[in-house]
């Protein structure tokens, strides 16, 4: 059986993009590109050997499932801090490995021309040791030192300099420090995350390279709707992955006139479109109109807003028909779920009728 920590590994070599390389370095990005990949794929077969350790999160889950299963659970929001906590101590552990590359590649001088050796100063290679002590579960820092050392990288001091090299891949520095210092932009450490040589220096990555990393399914669903808004001047806003474990998606919204009026969130396993309503009454007005027009199309627009009983201030009451329903008054939005041809056809038609966009 999988683990949820062996998931969001899986989920890591999902993301990653297509090896694409930039005109520059070829060798030194393939081998860094191979180098992160067999470091993922090594670390699902045997996370514990990478200190990432699922069995805490595993135990805990499956007493919650036990726990809920005796009560009755409300469709509410709800914070499990041990839950949170325990997530995000194998998921900062999953990441280790990217991020003090990261880090010292952000921080390094350059590459050594004789050796392919990064070359950070002695100082500023401390000070990433020191925030990467940071983390859940830092006291097992040493062991994931040591388990990058046992798959090649070497870390000598050379005066008042360090220098980093891979005893198999002698280019691997370059490629890595070709994505570290790629100009700052919010898409850098995505770009770095998702081994993205392709897109490290352009400004935002395209629609066209998200759905390389997602099913066939999501594709065709992401095809069609921009083909649907194709006659209209959107804007497609890509919101960048602070990582690429399994909580984190792709978000896409579409901007027309100024306002956001559909988007997606998307994964190699999952797919919600989003029809935006900007407001709680809007949906209200809405369902009123195809109550009359089209009670089927009615029966299945009210299925897309889930309902949400938690207690913020920012809870709102819909009314589809009679029926009330409390929603989140933040997103005031239709989630659709891993939709068919069908439920895309429907949404969309959703979106063209209330946005009075004509067929």
């Amino acid at each position: 059986m999988e683990t949820y920590a062996q998931a969001s590994i899986r989920h890591c070599i999902d993301m990653i993009a297509p090896f694409e390389m930039s005109n520059q370095q070829e060798d030194g990005q393939l081998q860094f590109y191979q180098f992160m990949l067999s470091l993922y794929r090594e670390m699902y077969e045997r996370p514990e050997e990478y200190m990432v350790f699922p069995k805490p999160y595993e135990d805990y889950m499956a007493k919650l499932k036990e726990r809920e299963s005796k009560e009755k659970k409300e469709k509410q929001h709800s914070a499990d801090s041990r839950e949170s906590t325990l997530r995000n101590t194998f998921q900062q552990a999953i990441q280790f490995y990217a991020l003090y590359l990261y880090r010292i590649g952000v921080a390094s001088k350059g590459i050594d021309a004789g050796t392919g050796a990064l070359v950070v100063r002695k100082g500023d290679y401390f000070d990433v040791i020191e925030q990467m002590n940071r983390i859940h579960e830092a006291k097992y820092n040493a062991g994931r030192y040591e388990k990058l050392s046992k798959r090649g990288i070497q870390v000598s001091e050379n005066g008042d300099t360090v220098h980093i090299v891979h005893r198999e891949y002698p280019q691997m520095m370059e490629g890595m420090a070709y994505l570290c210092k790629a100009p700052e932009s919010k898409y850098k450490w995505m770009n770095f995350l998702r081994l993205d040589f392709k897109n490290a220096y352009s400004p935002i990555p395209s629609v066209e390279d998200i759905c390389k990393t997602l099913s066939a399914g999501s594709v065709e669903a992401v095809n069609k709707l921009e083909n649907n808004l194709s006659e209209l001047k959107v804007k497609a806003r890509i919101k960048p992955l602070r990582g690429i474990v399994s909580d984190f998606k792709w978000k896409v919204e579409y901007v027309y006139k100024g306002k956001n009026i559909c988007g997606f969130y998307a994964d190699h396993e999952y797919f919600m479109l989003c029809i935006y309503f900007n407001h709680f009454q809007n949906i209200n007005g809405f369902a009123k109109i195809l109550y009359k027009e089209d009670f089927d199309l009615f029966q299945w627009f009210k299925k897309q807003f889930p309902e949400r009983l938690c207690k913020c201030p920012n809870n709102r009451r819909v009314y589809f028909g009679e029926e009330p329903r409390r929603i989140c008054g933040l997103s005031n939005r239709a989630e659709i779920v891993n939709p068919d041809g069908h439920d895309m056809d429907r949404g969309l038609y959703v979106l063209r009728k209330y946005r009075n966009i004509g067929s």
